[in-house]
């Protein structure tokens, strides 16, 4: 169906609603998609929040298992080692399931990249542990503090230095999830402004088309009407229009025709009595003559 075969109140209502339903449409999406949006970035937020409060309790607890260790290999009081060897084992127990709680959490390259080396480091340390038994059966304290400072220090720092890599890493995924966030707002925002700016655009070609719709068949309308009116009823003006403007054109136009009709049939009317009244004023000239010619008879 054609724009201007709607009735005008069917156009006028078409474009309000019309333009009502993209504002609609438009606010409700921007609103979803925001809400989308600030959702998945704390879901994120919150992913890496617990991450790096698990690394960080999980670098506690191997900091005082190693040193605890260190100190049990280095120490020649038996009691004390045996209390740091049933400390160690405790703590090693509850840094396992935190590192499997971490692992299963890790999802993204980065992730785990930083969990292999930090594997890699933990094995590293846990390797030493037959060399240094070997060096305490020996009796050899001195080797063995040295081996101590020179070989398993720094692999208990290096091992240390990985977990801080992997918050390290956390810290940064979510500097950067908090930061796209910010920026996917402000590109909602710009999306929205452009959406208005679509929208108000929109109403006012529409706007201009409704008007168009109308004023165009309302003044031929209205023209018609000024010279049937003055007496014109030559202007004839065909609308194929089926709203109310059009059969208003289409109903003036027949009236004109109309018009033009009866007109010639009164210029008919006008005519035949004209010759009626000639013909009966030669009649009455021929009867008087005749009553003259009849009266000069008689007398």
């Amino acid at each position: 169906m054609k724009f201007n075969d709607l009735r005008v109140a069917h156009k006028m209502w078409s474009v309000i609603l019309g333009l009502l339903a993209l504002m609609l449409v438009a606010a409700v999406w921007t609103q979803m998609y925001g809400r989308q949006v600030t959702a998945a970035t704390e879901d994120a937020v919150n992913k890496y929040e617990s991450a790096i409060t698990t690394a960080v309790s999980w670098r506690g607890l191997a900091e005082v298992a190693v040193t605890m260790s260190m100190a049990g290999f280095v120490t020649t009081d038996q009691a004390l080692k045996a209390d740091f060897d049933t400390r160690v084992a405790a703590l090693t127990a509850r840094i396992t399931p935190v590192q499997e709680k971490i692992n299963k959490a890790a999802v993204s390259p980065e992730d785990k990249a930083a969990l292999a080396a930090v594997a890699a480091a933990r094995a590293d340390v846990r390797g030493q542990t037959d060399k240094l038994k070997e060096l305490t059966d020996a009796g050899d304290a001195a080797a063995k503090q040295a081996y101590v400072e020179k070989v398993y220090r720094p692999k208990v720092v290096a091992y240390l230095e990985s977990i801080d890599k992997f918050v390290a890493v956390q810290e940064r995924q979510r500097d950067e999830a908090m930061q796209a966030a910010r920026a996917t707002r402000g590109n909602l925002a710009l999306i929205g402004a452009v959406a208005a700016i679509a929208v108000v655009a929109l109403g006012m070609l529409l706007a201009a088309l409704l008007v168009r719709s109308i004023t165009l068949p309302l003044d031929r309308a209205v023209v018609l009407a000024e010279a049937i009116s003055a007496g014109d009823l030559t202007q004839d003006i065909h609308d194929d229009r089926k709203d109310e403007l059009g059969v208003l054109t289409r109903s003036l136009s027949a009236m004109s025709a109309r018009l033009r009709g009866v007109v010639s049939e009164v210029r008919q009317g006008v005519d035949s009595v004209s010759s009626a009244s000639v013909e009966i004023a030669n009649g009455n000239h021929d009867l008087s003559a005749r009553t003259e010619q009849t009266a000069s008879n008689l007398e």
